[in-house]
């Protein structure tokens, strides 16, 4: 599911998406160390002069040319996606945990093969991001130190999916857009905007 959601929110914002690696491990404590995930190449890049920010909302997708981007839930091991809500949580997880894996996760020696002149930017999709400066700040710089160029929120991807999806359109080829639609329908959830009224 997270890797549908990944991809979804992607193809909703003009990237052309390849699986990566498709075959999955067998046993579960070696699919948290399974390696990447996508390949994406946007079809609506915009030159600009600077690259995109570390943490990557819809508006900075179109600074990003192409990226192999490692969707991990984290949420799915040890940690509770509830027990990651502090700042300070977010931290040490990512220290004891997340830190040890990026290199295995972002291997991929493949890449001139799609085209690419230089490795494509590294993006790690997480569960959520700390709020706080101080400790976004401390995160940012630890996997900035470990290669990653970019982080994606699951929150800010279905968000985006929720205030994208319209209740008068059909989505046959899209399981997830069309439970969205849905949902919208029976009033279950609402565009984010409408949230802060």
């Amino acid at each position: 599911m997270d890797e549908s959601i990944a991809r979804e929110y992607l193809e909703l914002n003009g990237f052309v998406t390849m699986p990566l690696r498709k075959g999955r491990a067998q046993s579960k404590r070696s699919q948290g160390e399974e390696g990447l995930d996508l390949y994406i190449r946007n079809t609506r890049f915009t030159e600009t002069d600077r690259p995109p920010s570390f943490l990557l909302f819809s508006s900075e997708l179109k600074r990003l040319r192409s990226a192999v981007v490692c969707v991990r839930g984290w949420h799915c091991e040890k940690a509770a996606l509830a027990a990651m809500k502090s700042g300070a949580d977010m931290l040490r997880y990512v220290e004891s945990n997340v830190l040890k894996k990026v290199d295995k996760w972002f291997e991929f020696e493949q890449w001139r093969e799609l085209g690419e002149s230089s490795f494509p930017k590294r993006v790690l999709v997480a569960p959520a991001f700390p709020t706080q400066e101080a400790y976004r700040a401390r995160i940012e710089t630890a996997l900035r130190e470990k290669g990653v160029d970019g982080v994606l929120s699951f929150k800010s991807m279905l968000l985006d999916i929720i205030d994208r999806v319209d209740t008068r359109h059909v989505y046959p080829k899209s399981d997830l857009l069309q439970l969205v639609r849905t949902l919208k329908t029976f009033d279950l959830i609402k565009d984010s905007q409408m949230n802060f009224l």
